[in-house]
Formats: C-alpha cells, sequence, structure tokens
C-alpha cells in the first residue's frame, strides 16, 4: 500500500517530471524539457480513459477517425504530408494497418462467417468436375481434390489475412518503386509507407463491401475495383506536377505487379500442397 500511495503522491507532484524526475520550470510547462513526458501525468481513472479516447481516437482534428477521413476523401495529400514530415495528429501507417486490418477481419467473422476472400475462389473448380463431360472418372477426381487443395489454401488465406497484407507490402513498395522508378528522391522505405496507408485504404473498402456479398454476388468484383481504382487514384495525389495519366498508368501497372506475383505464389502454394497431399502426408479435410 505504501508503494502506491507514494506512486500517487509522485503522480500528483506538479514539481517534477513523473519521469525522469527533472524540476519542471511552473505549471505553464505542459512537457518535460528532457524526456517529453507530458506534464503533470494524470492518475489513470475513467476520466482519463474518457480523455484519451475523445482525443486519441474520436477527435476530428488527429487520430483514427482525422487519418481515416483523409485517407479516403484526400489519400495522395496525406501521404504527402506524412512523407514531407507534416505528421501531427496522423496515426503511423503501420497501426493503422492493423487497426483496419483488424477491423475487416472482425467483419469477415460477423458478415461472411470468416470467408474475407469469398466462396468464389475456389467454386469454379469444386464444381468443375461434376460439369464436365468429356472428363474420365481420373480427372474428375483430380479436379475435385484440386478443387480442395485451392479450398485449404483459400481458408489458410483467410486466417492468416492480416499477416499476408504484411508480406506483401514490400512486394508492393518494391512493385511501385519500379514503376515510378523516374522518381528517384523517394526511397524505398519511403515506398514502405506509402503502400501501408494504400492497404489500410483497401482494408477500409473491404470492410464496408463485406457485408453486402450476402445478398450481391458481384460485390467482392466490384470491391477490388473500386479499392483498386481508388489506391491508383491515390497515388496521382502523390506527385504533383506530374501527369495524373502517366501516374495512374505506373500505378495501375504496379498493382498488376502485385496481383501477379499473387497468384503465382498462390499457385506455387496450391501446388506443393497437391503433391504433399497426393503423397499422402497430408490428408485433406472432408
Amino acid at each position: 500500500m505504501r508503494r502506491f500511495h507514494a506512486m500517487g503522491m509522485a503522480m500528483s507532484d506538479m514539481g517534477k517530471c513523473a519521469n525522469c524526475a527533472r524540476a519542471m520550470a511552473g505549471p505553464e510547462q505542459k512537457f518535460c524539457p528532457a524526456c517529453g513526458q507530458p506534464t503533470p501525468a494524470h492518475r489513470i481513472d475513467w476520466h482519463f480513459l474518457g480523455h484519451e479516447l475523445e482525443h486519441s481516437v474520436l477527435h476530428m482534428d488527429r487520430g483514427v477517425l482525422y487519418t481515416l477521413k483523409r485517407l479516403m476523401l484526400r489519400p495522395g495529400l496525406l501521404i504527402r504530408d506524412y512523407i514531407e514530415g507534416r505528421r501531427a495528429g496522423i496515426v503511423k501507417p503501420l497501426l493503422l494497418i492493423m487497426m483496419t486490418g483488424a477491423a475487416a477481419t472482425v467483419m469477415a467473422h460477423y458478415a461472411l462467417d470468416g470467408d474475407a476472400l469469398g466462396a468464389s475462389l475456389t467454386a469454379g473448380m469444386e464444381a468443375g468436375a461434376g460439369h464436365q463431360s468429356d472428363m474420365n472418372a481420373k480427372q474428375a477426381e483430380a479436379m475435385a481434390r484440386m478443387g480442395k487443395v485451392f479450398g485449404v489454401v483459400k481458408d489458410w488465406m483467410n486466417r492468416h489475412l492480416t499477416l499476408i497484407t504484411l508480406l506483401l507490402l514490400p512486394v508492393q513498395a518494391a512493385a511501385f518503386k519500379l514503376t515510378f522508378r523516374r522518381f528517384k528522391q523517394i526511397n524505398y522505405p519511403e515506398w514502405l509507407v506509402i503502400t501501408s496507408f494504400l492497404m489500410a485504404q483497401l482494408f477500409v473498402v473491404w470492410t464496408v463491401f463485406m457485408p453486402l456479398q450476402r445478398w450481391w454476388s458481384d460485390a467482392q468484383a466490384v470491391m477490388v475495383l473500386v479499392a483498386v481504382l481508388l489506391n491508383v487514384f491515390s497515388l496521382t495525389q502523390v506527385f504533383p506536377g506530374y501527369s495524373r495519366w502517366k501516374a495512374f498508368l505506373r500505378g495501375a501497372a504496379g498493382w498488376a505487379i502485385v496481383q501477379v506475383v499473387l497468384m503465382v505464389a498462390t499457385l506455387i502454394g496450391a501446388i506443393v500442397l497437391g503433391v504433399l497431399v497426393g503423397s499422402g502426408r497430408i490428408q485433406l479435410p472432408g
């Protein structure tokens, strides 16, 4: 009890920094000049938590909603501000992508029973064996097995959506750096930041469109088109003075490279899994 009492006294001490114990010049000094700690350090109570929620999350001049508002309405300007150092009130891109990715995962769980990628990715293959009259029994069985293999791959991707997104960020950054190679002033780490904002933007669009997939069979295709167009449009705002059509085409080319890499990686994963299934090392469910 003495220790907690002492801690409470330390937080209420207006004359010293609670973090490094440096003496403050007076009550008008809001931050410690040595370590940057806000002063005084208030005790964590309901008022403190409410204040943090309002100013860190809900406040429209800073925090998550402010960042999301600019990301969806003026995305290129937000990205340019962050790259050029005007970062006050903007949520860090990696934190933003984790939050929007979590929102998309939760939405997929409740709206689509966890199937964020959509059953259409494997439905065609699974139904192929039953609709191809010119197939013999072995070919039909192989087609059905391959459909199940792609289903397993898709289920794994659904469960690790945020991880896959983070793994794709370096690929997407490299693709855009390649297609925008004339802009040598933007280095690869800065492209990682840009692609993080673009991926967070994609997650927002995904979260909005996912509930529609239950009633609208084309919702996923429209969502992909909207997300890609919004991403490419965002890139046209990042480079002031440069032709928007050229920026649009370079952005589209970068996205095409990412999609090819993703398709090849998915195909390789399915082939490896198919080989393991064929050798009997892995058993498919059902």
